[in-house]
């Protein structure tokens, strides 16, 4: 029997979008029926993560919650979410169902540490919000590893932050998407030839980057172990 995913969205739409694509483009398929059944909710009315951390009376835990218990009453025999931010709320949606909930940061620690283990150099650039960033979701995740996780200044913060509103807001825009190039190129000619992108807008502009560097995409990842979890 083929297990049916379920995809926790909104966080935002674009990002949910980009995930079932990869999902949808990664299965092995020849036919319609070859594909894998999966329920999304994508659920954009979620109060921003942002908020929820600065102000705890807007946290977005509740709905994230019920997001997930309508996921699970729909038939999903697991979620994943699109999100890294949320996962700061990861433990409380996870104990509140009684279906497995995957963690888009351990699947990125995990598979990163296995394509990369017997690199030299293992200084990674972190591209997320500055909430995420914050937190340490993902300098935490990589404690117990050999990988270095660079994290940007906040001048670089605020500019990699200003991208990532654009592209929540469906611009391109240009001149935004240039100046995180330069960052990236930047970390590069200092020796950092990987960045993880850990927004889920980030692998979004990725298209557009003119550079050397590899980009490590989570939601790629996500989507690749989301297919293996069917079987």
């Amino acid at each position: 029997m083929c297990r049916t995913i379920g995809i926790l969205g909104g966080m935002g739409p674009y990002a949910t979008v980009d995930l079932f694509q990869k999902i949808v483009m990664n299965t092995p398929a020849q036919v319609d029926q070859d594909h894998l059944k999966i329920l999304i909710y994508n659920n954009p009315k979620i109060p921003p993560r942002v908020l929820g951390v600065n102000r705890p009376s807007n946290s977005p835990k509740s709905e994230l919650i019920n997001s997930a218990l309508l996921l699970q009453q729909a038939g999903a025999d697991f979620i994943i979410m699109p999100c890294h931010t949320a996962h700061i709320w990861f433990n409380d949606v996870k104990n509140e169902i009684s279906i497995p909930f995957y963690s888009m940061v351990e699947n990125t620690v995990q598979a990163v540490s296995l394509e990369y283990k017997n690199l030299e150099n293992k200084k990674i650039v972190l591209l997320a919000t500055e909430t995420t960033v914050n937190s340490e979701l993902y300098q935490k995740a990589f404690d117990n590893t050999p990988f270095q996780i660079i994290v940007p200044n906040l001048r670089e913060q605020k500019i990699i932050d200003h991208a990532i509103k654009n592209v929540k807001g469906g611009k391109k825009n240009k001149q935004s998407l240039g100046r995180v190039n330069e960052i990236i190129n930047a970390y590069h000619q200092k020796g950092v030839s990987k960045l993880l992108g850990c927004c889920t807008e980030i692998p979004l502009m990725f298209p557009y980057f003119n550079t050397e560097s590899e980009m490590i995409d989570p939601t790629l990842l996500l989507a690749k172990m989301a297919i293996k979890k069917v079987k």
